[in-house]
């Protein structure tokens, strides 16, 4: 899981946190990436990683989810020539939303901890045989957030003050 941005960052958080609950023997790296130049080659840009610092970091032959605070397409391009490319799934701004609160306007552009976590049970296959519950859970989450967010016009206090409980 990688994340870029504040608002990305702790729903990808927030995800971590609910599928090491979910699946406490589930590994998963995060990294949180501030410097997206990291991200290209170092022959692209002064600041780009070499390709065995870039492949120790986001791995070879694993799903990697990168939650996104701009277009997905940008993280694409700035990744497409590392080794693992075809495995990097970018989630970000879709232009969906309008007046929301800051959940629903995650949901809408599929950036929320719900969406990220369904995402990690559908990418990793151990987790696609037993991980149907889950999902179901994560989903009625994310139902029972935007009906709370449609009649009080706020998030739900625990998703908005939420904090990381490790």
């Amino acid at each position: 899981m990688a994340s870029a941005g504040d608002i990305p960052t702790q729903e990808a958080l927030a995800a971590t946190a609910m599928l090491r609950t979910e699946f406490p023997d589930l590994k998963i790296r995060f990294i949180n990436v501030v410097d997206l130049f990291k991200l290209q080659p170092n022959a692209e840009h002064p600041h780009g990683l070499l390709d065995r610092d870039f492949d120790s970091l986001f791995t070879v032959d694993k799903p990697v989810i990168v939650n996104f605070h701009g277009y997905p397409q940008l993280i694409h391009r700035m990744a497409y020539r590392r080794r693992n490319h075809e495995n990097i799934h970018v989630r970000g701004y879709k232009e969906k939303g309008s007046i929301n609160t800051p959940l629903e306007l995650a949901i809408d552009n599929n950036i929320d901890r719900f969406s990220l976590a369904m995402d990690v049970v559908d990418r990793v296959p151990r987790l696609q045989k037993l991980g149907g519950h889950a999902k179901e859970r994560f989903l009625n989450q994310q139902i029972e957030c935007r009906d709370y967010a449609h009649q009080f016009g706020i998030d739900k206090p625990d998703v908005a003050d939420w904090t990381w409980p490790y």
